[in-house]
């Protein structure tokens, strides 16, 4: 069995001759301290999944059709401070500070965000073109047509809603959008159904055979959903209603969505849209793929969903998390890449790692 076809039979509980293999990606600060550990020098994620025995399921790199579905053309950002603690740096309306001794996975404070207003939204609006040049690959003809021969899968990541408000007006300006100016949420919402149903449209033109689709919302923490799931049943479902039976029509079995957080009040809507797989199910969040396979059956098939916490804590901290879940899964029809609930961060170790990878490789190939 190739690896495309591994990929399909696991995440559609259809009997691959083991689970697909593969994770997260790692920190350029994992990688560093790792680099110090043994690893080889200079590895990028994809020849990480090569290093680790992992299949060619990095939907983070070789394995996802590079598109540019951000504002084009792009603006540079320039810096406008810079301390011995922090810098600061500007992008049209958008302004960032970042702490000089706390490098990703750290996150930086934003100061102010791209849209703000209606004004700012018609310029943001105005780069979000999907006839812009540049947007899906050159060589989208040949891929299109030695697509059907691959052997490893091809997806693509086709945005979100929710999500993409958020990163263009932070946290509390879209909420208060939302009760302030419905209407402008609908405009944005119908402007990026427009712009990726354009962009899958001319992918599935040029004759590209896509074996998964990843949306992306990042739209809860810790204590749920940060958009009632009533709002988000009205503003925000129409958008993946219509995709999704793009993506229906044109044979794509494997729809995925990527929320960080708790996202226990939101499972029900994405099923009821046709996604069948989420990811990274947060463990800190309160995720359990157990559970939510006990509530919702094999019609729901996941990415990620072991604690990182746990790989960082040691190899008994990782059985104990690892194997009751792996073997649960397994137990009700499968469909479970086995992977970090995040970015793989810079306190787990290389032999931590390493033994994690071993572990769900041996667990995955036991009958």
């Amino acid at each position: 069995m190739n690896e495309r076809e591994r990929l399909m039979r696991t995440l559609t509980c259809t009997g691959p001759d083991r689970p697909s293999l593969g994770d997260y990606f790692a920190f350029d600060s994992t990688r560093q301290r790792w680099e110090r550990e043994g690893l080889p020098q200079g590895l990028n994620n994809d020849s990480l999944f090569d290093y680790f025995g992992m299949d060619h399921i990095n939907i983070w790199g070789r394995d996802k059709l590079p598109i540019l579905d951000g504002p084009l053309p792009a603006l540079a950002w320039e810096t406008i401070e810079d301390t011995s603690e922090y810098v600061v740096r500007k992008a049209g309306h958008a302004v960032i500070r970042a702490l000089k001794n706390e490098p990703p996975p750290a996150m930086p404070q934003f100061l102010s965000y791209e849209v703000t207003d209606r004004a700012s939204w018609a310029d943001y609006k105005s780069r979000l073109d999907p006839d812009t040049p540049g947007r899906l690959p050159a060589d989208l003809q040949a891929i299109g047509r030695a697509s059907s021969g691959r052997t490893t899968p091809l997806g693509v990541w086709l945005g979100g809603t929710y999500g993409l408000i958020r990163n263009w007006m932070g946290v509390e300006n879209a909420s208060y959008l939302f009760y302030d100016d419905p209407a402008l949420v609908e405009e944005m919402m119908e402007h990026l159904t427009f712009f990726y149903r354009t962009l899958a449209q001319r992918i599935f033109a040029a004759g590209v055979q896509l074996d998964w689709v990843m949306f992306w919302e990042d739209m809860a923490f810790r204590n749920g959903s940060l958009l009632s799931p009533e709002m988000y049943a009205r503003y925000c479902m129409p958008f993946y209603r219509t995709m999704v039976d793009l993506l229906h029509r044109h044979g794509v079995k494997v729809i995925a969505l990527d929320s960080d957080g708790d996202i226990h009040q939101l499972i029900p809507l994405w099923l009821e849209a046709g996604i069948n797989v989420m990811h990274p199910m947060e463990v800190a969040a309160g995720m359990d793929v157990r559970e939510t396979r006990r509530r919702y059956g094999s019609q729901v098939t996941f990415l990620g969903g072991i604690d990182k916490r746990a790989v960082a804590r040691g190899r008994e901290a990782i059985d104990a998390e690892v194997i009751p879940k792996m073997r649960e899964l397994k137990d009700s029809g499968g469909g479970f890449i086995v992977q970090c609930d995040h970015g793989i961060p810079p306190d787990i170790s290389l032999d931590n790692y390493r033994y994690f990878r071993d572990l769900v490789r041996r667990l995955g190939e036991q009958e």
